[in-house]
């Protein structure tokens, strides 16, 4: 079993830290080429807290680890060979992201080999992790159209509460000129709440909610709230702006996030509550006391009767 580690460990080691392919010059190992996009301009800074959180993972889950059968499978080095595979694709391809993709796979296979299934697929949840850390193709043309999309909302709304406003691509302003122009940038297009709402309610799903067709709506609302949310955050910024320009530029644009963030949480909690305990759990639990008088009888557990009311 030493030995099978040993030889795992040898694998990783130098396909993902040795063996240089990807980077600007050509020479980076995937390791080192993937800490390097965990960066503000890729909006993938939470990659090393993903890390730590596969490692959290990893704690939680020990005890149905130990618990569970170890019945070793041959199957596991087909896996292992699979994972190799893919990385070698990766590696040939130029395409860093394919490679990182079969460092999952490698160690399940590992596990698998080493241990049988009924061990491997418990860490199955805690390796599907890692597609958070590697950046998604793209994203900067979905930032583009979030911008858009963030604007023409923001624009409808304020018209809605009856503000004057002009759209002009990503860009809403006051045609009096009285509480000037605003402009929907990169950072306000709502692409870090997605990344971010992504990542927190796919571990939330999966903790939580046993049924994949619970946790699936739960994952299908993120994305919609997240961009329910951001332009709401945007209308307020102007909203504010009519009537105080340098707070909503500085104090309120600044802390909104934090907001706006906030509330699409709290949105996927209550849609969570209800999937598993109904609209029941939403009302207020009224508590009832009763009332136990003593007399010259002894104990009754007679409630007193309701005060009359004033004339």
């Amino acid at each position: 079993m030493m030995m099978m580690w040993g030889v795992c460990a040898l694998v990783v080691i130098f396909f993902y830290g040795v063996l240089g392919r990807f980077g600007p010059a050509g020479d980076q190992a995937t390791w080192v080429w993937l800490e390097s996009t965990w960066t503000a301009e890729t909006n993938y800074e939470h990659g090393p807290l993903v890390i730590g959180l596969i490692g959290w993972l990893c704690w939680r889950m020990r005890n149905d680890f130990v618990a569970s059968p170890v019945k070793p499978a041959a199957a596991g080095l087909l896996i292992m060979g699979f994972g190799i595979l893919w990385f070698v694709a990766g590696w040939r391809l130029i395409q860093p992201r394919i490679s990182v993709a079969g460092l999952p796979i490698i160690v399940y296979g590992a596990f698998v080999y080493v241990y049988g299934w009924a061990r491997a697929k418990h860490l199955i949840f805690p390796l599907s992790m890692v597609a958070f850390v590697i950046p998604a193709p793209g994203l900067q043309q979905m930032t583009t159209g979030l911008q858009i999309i963030a604007t023409k909302m923001a624009y409808h709304a304020t018209n809605l509460f009856g503000m004057q406003t002009v759209l002009a691509g990503n860009r809403v302003y006051d045609p009096s000129g009285n509480w000037g122009s605003w402009e929907i940038d990169a950072g306000c297009s709502g692409i870090r709440s997605i990344v971010a709402l992504t990542l927190v309610t796919y571990v939330y799903g999966m903790i939580v909610h046993k049924k994949w067709s619970e946790r699936l709506v739960v994952f299908a609302a993120c994305i919609p709230i997240a961009i329910l949310a951001n332009a709401v955050r945007v209308t307020s910024i102007l909203v504010v702006a009519r009537i105080n320009v340098q707070f909503a530029k500085s104090t309120w644009h600044d802390y909104s996030g934090f907001m706006s963030f906030g509330a699409a949480l709290s949105l996927l909690m209550i849609l969570s509550t209800v999937m598993r305990q109904g609209v029941k759990a939403l009302r207020p639990k009224v508590k009832v006391t009763k009332i136990t008088r003593t007399g010259p009888g002894g104990n009754s557990s007679t409630p007193a009767p309701a005060a009359a009311d004033p004339f």
